[in-house]
């Protein structure tokens, strides 16, 4: 590896950095990538862990290596290239999830299967590089999670929900800390649910209750995302009624809808969708126990999801 530490060969990486086009030339960014990964693995190899003179000034050129490895193998981690050092495939792909972070709100907006395909493969990758245990991996199975079932609700298979149920799973399992667990809990019960309404699965929708109801007494305040979870559940909960016929499910699911409906901001689409959910809600129960009070509030609940709606 001698040639590569020589002062000449970084002077001539540096040049090339400094012609670099723009960020979609992708062998420049490989090459530059492995010219600086070996050179941080050289330096290793060649100074030891014993300190000696003009140490400190090896030590910054050797992470300014890593950090310039790290940075130009990104590039081609993000395009899909499979010619990457191993021992650097944690910090490339860690890299690789901030870019891939961004793209999430746009994918779920976005209408365009190969895109989300090419998201949920990106994903795939970079939770395959992140070790068993490390601190990241709960939110990168995550992420995989949600674009899988992106993918499933833009025409992909079941087998992308059940991916995507899998993957959130998994992420609830290596889960080391409690304060982010209310999210992991409501994805996976909001996933089961989904499954649930496709194929039936009582086992599913049990499920769903459980780790909705769990999600919502581990989630305080009155924000938006609370908001979620109560809806969340109220929908888990109607759905067990109107397959087991329990009331008490028919009720906990009203009490949830007017619980939620509140914390939506005035111009949320969910706060719309409570509001409409309360009155179908509502009005189940007027059908079963012929209370006019629970008619009359089923009537206020649509008209005021019309109001809203109409403001939106």
């Amino acid at each position: 590896m001698a040639p590569i530490l020589e002062a000449e060969a970084l002077r001539e990486a540096r040049l090339l950095a400094e012609l670099l086009p723009g960020e979609d030339d992708l062998t420049v960014h490989h090459l530059l990538g492995w010219f600086h990964w070996f050179r941080h693995r050289a330096t290793l190899v060649r100074t030891g862990p014993e300190p000696g003179q003009g140490r400190e000034q090896e030590q910054e050129q050797d992470r300014s290596d890593l950090r310039i490895a790290v940075h130009s193998l990104t590039a081609s981690f993000l395009a899909g290239e499979e010619d990457l050092p191993e021992p650097l495939l944690p910090l490339v792909a860690e890299n690789a999830a901030v870019y891939a972070a961004r793209l999430l709100p746009e994918l779920r907006e976005s209408n365009n299967p190969a895109r989300i395909a090419c998201a949920a493969r990106l994903w795939e990758r970079i939770v395959d590089a992140a070790p068993l245990g490390h601190p990241q991996r709960p939110v990168h199975l995550t992420a995989l999670g949600n674009v899988l079932r992106i993918k499933w609700r833009r025409g992909g298979r079941p087998a992308d929900l059940d991916s995507a149920i899998d993957r959130f799973r998994e992420a609830l399992s290596a889960l080391s800390e409690a304060p982010g667990r209310p999210m992991y809990l409501y994805n996976l019960g909001e996933a089961l649910n989904a499954r649930f309404e496709r194929t039936g699965a009582i086992e599913d929708l049990e499920g769903a209750v459980a780790l909705l109801a769990e999600a919502a007494r581990a989630t305080s305040g009155e924000g938006l995302y609370r908001a979620l979870v109560l809806t969340g559940l109220a929908g888990a909960l109607r759905a067990r009624h109107e397959r087991a016929g329990a009331p008490r499910d028919l009720d906990g699911a009203i009490a949830r809808y007017r619980e939620a409906v509140p914390m939506f901001p005035p111009d949320h689409p969910g706060r719309v969708e409570s509001l409409s959910h309360l009155g179908d809600a509502l009005l189940a129960r007027f059908d079963h126990a012929g209370d006019p009070a629970d008619r009359d509030a089923a009537l206020t609940a649509w008209s005021a999801a019309k109001a809203t709606a109409d403001i939106l």
